[in-house]
């Protein structure tokens, strides 16, 4: 595993990529799985999108202390012991389908548990990634584990988790079950990440959870670029929740489609994401990471908006396909971007923050998006959402106004 110029990312990297690969795998199928299991146990769009809130409900209630909790131990230690127990979480799920006692509820329960985790998780391997690989590399190590949740959540999980939840609903969580378990063999090969040196004090004189968490939401709102650019990504995720949450039903009723087409439709847009990640680093060094973000946001505005004019599982398809191509380009830039201006002490609090708020008003616009779905009908919702995401365009155009160009960028430019 090597960048573009020949050098390796080094066995670090790859024991992270690995692990994330085979996590993430189970988490496409999972997120395949679960909405076909909420619309089979009822018909309402607002019940259905409950499931997508509590999904994201974490990011608004446990955040904050997940991310002083990566700051402040060994963030190797963290991941496996929190793959361990959503293993466990899922494994209950598959056996509460297999028993047909399983309720919206339970569903809610487990979206939030399993959420819990990714707090521990995700923002683990993002602030792992820059102790991992050099400065010039960060744009395409970032491109390689996006490309891997890309994949395995959408083009390998989506379609194998939509097939074997048709062959058995209890399946796909089974399957999830196990790809946290078996994450634990790449990842347990991760060197160790001591906690900086402020974090290796006794508990007399450590600063309480509170503080720290609150040290990390300061830097993130007092950064002249950081702010203003999560807070347009904000209104970003208010549009994009209605394709998180109401998707399916698009596929399922509006197409008439059977659920293994759903499984499609995701695989289409994880073709798109797949390569758009692998263009983000290129596009950003080319045009700069301000005209990279903003485009690819209107672009994605446009393809959700065109999703309403979509009437066959194929059109559905093609359209989920181009849409996820400039999604799979924000996610690298976006990523490099916070690693370049957050201290690597703060970035797991950072990190946290910003998903805080992003996936904060995910369950706002999931929640909203099945209100309005239910008032309007389902198709002029995604027209509405599109529109926000145009408007989260312009915003990001002006929160990156004064952003500098990378090394490389000055280089090239």
């Amino acid at each position: 595993m090597a960048t573009p110029d020949g050098r390796p990312l080094g066995p670090g990297f790859r024991a992270l990529f690995l692990g994330s690969l085979v996590s993430n795998t189970g988490d496409g199928i999972r997120l395949a799985a679960l909405p076909l299991l909420a619309a089979q146990l009822t018909a309402s769009p607002l019940l259905v999108s409950a499931v997508t809130a509590a999904q994201f409900l974490p990011w608004v209630s446990v955040a904050p202390v997940g991310g002083v909790l990566v700051d402040r131990h060994d963030r190797r230690r963290m991941i496996l012991v929190t793959q361990a127990w959503r293993g466990f979480v899922m494994l209950a799920l598959a056996l509460l389908v297999a028993s047909e006692v399983v309720a919206i509820w339970h569903l809610c329960v487990v979206a939030f548990v399993i959420t819990a985790g990714e707090i521990l998780v995700d923002p683990s391997v993002v602030a792992l990634v820059p102790t991992l690989v050099d400065d010039e590399q960060l744009d395409t190590a970032n491109g390689r584990i996006a490309s891997a949740e890309i994949v395995t959540n959408d083009f390998a999980g989506g379609p194998v988790g939509a097939t074997a939840f048709g062959l058995a609903p209890w399946l796909p969580f089974l399957l999830d079950a196990a790809s946290y378990l078996a994450s634990l063999v790449p990842f347990r090969r991760l060197p160790s990440d001591p906690p900086p040196v402020e974090a290796q004090t006794t508990p007399a004189e450590r600063p309480t959870l509170l503080s720290d968490a609150v040290a990390g939401l300061r830097f993130l709102t007092r950064h002249p670029i950081l702010g203003p650019l999560t807070a347009a990504t904000m209104v970003y995720y208010l549009g994009a929740a209605t394709g998180f949450s109401l998707l399916v039903l698009l596929v399922l009723d509006g197409a008439g489609g059977p659920a293994w087409a759903f499984g499609v439709v995701l695989a289409c847009g994880a073709v798109g994401a797949f390569i758009g990640t692998q263009l983000g680093g290129t596009l950003s060094r080319r045009f700069g990471t301000r005209a990279v973000l903003a485009t690819a946001t209107a672009v994605e505005g446009l393809a959700l908006a065109a999703m309403a004019l979509s009437t066959s599982v194929a059109v559905l398809a093609a359209v989920w396909f181009l849409g996820g191509l400039p999604a799979g380009v924000r996610i690298p830039v976006a990523r490099s971007l916070q690693q370049r201006l957050t201290p690597n002490r703060l970035l797991g609090r950072v990190n946290v923050s910003a998903r805080m708020f992003t996936r904060g008003i995910i369950v706002v616009g999931a929640l909203a998006s099945g209100a309005l779905a239910t008032a309007i009908g389902l198709r002029w919702t995604f027209v509405v959402a599109g529109a926000v995401e145009l408007v989260a365009a312009t915003l990001m155009a002006r929160a990156l106004r004064d952003v500098r160009p990378t090394p490389v960028e000055q280089m090239r430019g």
